[in-house]
Formats: C-alpha cells, structure tokens, sequence
C-alpha cells in the first residue's frame, strides 16, 4: 500500500535508511557532490524539526522518497528550501511530483510565498517536476535553482493537509498490523 504523510521526529531512522539507500547518483544530485553514510547521518542528526517538515512516500511501510521542506529564517519564513529524494526503483513513477506538490500544500498552509530547489545541471528529472509547478529556473555556477511561487492558503488547502495527514497515518497502522507489529504507533 502506499500513502504519502509527513514524518514525525521520532521517524529520523526512516529517512536516514531511505537516504541511505540511494544510489550513488541519487546521492550526488541530492546533496550536490558525494556524501558518505556518516555525512547522511550527520544531515539527519542536523534536522530542526522547529523548522522543517519532511513528508514522506511510502509503499508498504517502507519510506521510498521525501520532501525536506527548511525555512530559511524561522523569524521572517516566507521563504523555504525544498530537497525531494525517490528511491531508484520507485523514480519515473509520478512519486517526486505528488512529493513536490504536497510540500507545496504544507509550505502554502505555513504562509510561504515562495520556495526554491538547488540542483545539479544534469538533473534533468527535477528541472521537469519544477516546471511543472511553474518554477522559475535559473541556470548558474553549475547548477540550477527552481523558484516555485506558494499561493495563499485557503480553506481548500488545509483540509487537503488534514485529511491527508489522517488517510496517511491510517495507511502506516495498516501496513504495521498487516506486518504484525506489536507497536503500531507511528
């Protein structure tokens, strides 16, 4: 089964296996040159959950992408960083555009007026998800910043954010019981 929800702070470990499991490149494009295991621990161990929400795409309980969403100045957040990661066997499926559109319905519930993404020149698949959402692209130094402008929040936007933070929960417990957990706390 799959759902997409945001991840909780006691869920680090989840993401930490997911980046983990990247593949070399993906690992590349994500944080613009190589990292190693101990340097996507110290990124996990660096998350400011007062100043961040990752959402999460799983399937079968096991997380196979997110959204890291930062804010940039917590006193002034109009603006935030995006970073979207998909698992190689899982890219080319749509899961790195619903991931960008639902950070877009939590940066727009937060009254963000814009967000950006950096990558690398040849990431040719997150350019095309940017566009999508008609993010601004800027070619420099190498890389590419995505600047996506947040409509304002309407009542639409956070009932989305509720609901979908509800059927995701649901579809994690399920998942557990299916599994046979005994703890089927998220």
């Amino acid at each position: 089964m799959q759902a997409f929800r945001k991840l909780m702070p006691p869920e680090i470990g989840a993401l930490h296996d997911h980046l983990l499991r990247l593949t070399f490149a993906d690992r590349q494009a994500r944080f613009s040159g190589h990292v190693g295991d101990l340097a996507i621990g110290e990124h996990c161990a660096r998350i400011d959950w007062m100043r961040a929400v990752v959402v999460g795409f799983f399937e079968d309980g096991v997380l196979r992408g997110a959204a890291e969403i930062r804010w940039d100045d917590p006193r002034i957040a109009w603006r935030a960083e995006v970073a979207v990661t998909v698992e190689d066997g899982w890219q080319d499926k749509g899961a790195g555009t619903e991931l960008l559109r639902r950070a877009i319905v939590v940066c727009r519930n937060r009254a963000i007026k814009s967000i950006y993404m950096i990558c690398l020149i040849d990431n040719r698949r997150m350019q095309r998800i940017a566009r999508k959402f008609e993010g601004a692209l800027d070619f420099t130094n190498g890389q590419v910043e995505a600047d996506i402008r947040v409509p304002f929040p309407t009542q639409f936007t956070l009932l989305e954010e509720a609901v979908t933070d509800g059927a995701g929960l649901v579809a994690t417990w399920w998942d557990r019981i299916e599994r046979g957990d005994r703890d089927i706390a998220p």
